[in-house]
């Protein structure tokens, strides 16, 4: 992938290129910006895309300032590039870079319980989720050792769709407040999570609104049954599939142990979790076409 893109990309932009650990991506990314850096080009999956955004999102710090961010999946799940269009279309992203040609897109803020136990906060840009995404992430890891990442994801995707994840929640927003068992719950800033599972068809990353889609406790059948739509990223239109949109919540559980959050793709600790939008926060190329 490397020699790849630098033997597109090398004969139009002055290229530095980093093998990033995890982890490791976001000083990288601030040090580049701190350098007058223009463009930061993020190959990889949604956890890499997610450091780059950390890196750059900072109190005080002037977007005017900031490099554009530009993606390449090259991850197991690549759920922001799919929201994004991004792909390997070096002919377009370089006639977007050299016409300034991105948007503004907003990010939202996560606070939690790490898995110290201590408080902790950082920015997300696609999906925070409790229930489904968790679980699938657990059993691919697991997985993961015997066989390719890809495929790991998959699998455990369609085992966690047959025993769906139950936990009791409570949602609280500005003006709304429900309490009640759940499978899912996603505060979404993109569409899809969950490798290619359009759960929150609506989703625009640059309205500066976070939606939230949770479903509550629902039977295997039942769960299957929307399966094909979600995947689709169409609306599900069902008694226990639920949509609403705001600018903050608080997600907390109830009656149990805590439950376990992921962030673009990675698991960051447990509940109780704060989300909060900040629109207009990061310069984020996308393609329409």
């Amino acid at each position: 992938m490397r020699e790849e893109i630098e033997l597109n990309l090398l004969p139009h932009f002055q290229l530095v290129t980093y093998i990033t650990k995890k982890n490791t991506a976001t000083q990288i990314a601030r040090d580049e910006a701190l350098k007058g850096t223009d463009v930061i080009l993020a190959v990889g999956g949604d956890g890499t895309v997610n450091e780059v955004v950390n890196g750059l999102v900072f109190e005080n710090s002037d977007i005017s300032k900031l490099p554009a961010v530009a993606v390449i999946p090259f991850g197991t799940g690549n759920d922001l590039s799919r929201t994004i269009n991004a792909g390997y279309n070096y002919k377009r992203l370089i006639e977007k870079i050299n016409n300034d040609d991105y948007i503004i897109a907003d990010v939202a803020s996560a606070s939690y319980t790490n898995h110290e136990g201590k408080p902790e906060s950082r920015y997300f840009i696609n999906i925070a989720d409790i229930g489904l995404g968790p679980s699938v992430i657990t059993k691919a890891e697991k997985l993961a050792k015997k066989i390719n990442g890809t495929m790991s994801y998959m699998l455990s995707a369609v085992a966690t769709l047959f025993s769906p994840p139950k936990m009791n929640i409570r949602l609280i927003t500005d003006d709304f407040r429900i309490e009640c068992p759940m499978s899912i719950i996603c505060v979404a800033n993109g569409i899809y999570f969950g490798s290619g599972f359009g759960i929150s068809p609506y989703s625009k990353i640059d309205d500066g609104l976070l939606d939230i889609v949770y479903i509550k406790k629902l039977t295997t059948s039942q769960f299957v049954s929307q399966i094909k739509k979600i995947r689709q990223s169409k609306l599900v239109f069902a008694d226990q599939v639920f949509y609403r949109r705001t600018n903050k919540c608080r997600i907390e559980s109830v009656g149990g142990s805590e439950m376990p959050i992921e962030l673009d793709g990675e698991l960051v600790g447990t509940t109780p979790l704060d989300v909060k939008i900040f629109s207009s926060s990061i310069k984020l190329f996308v393609d329409t076409k």
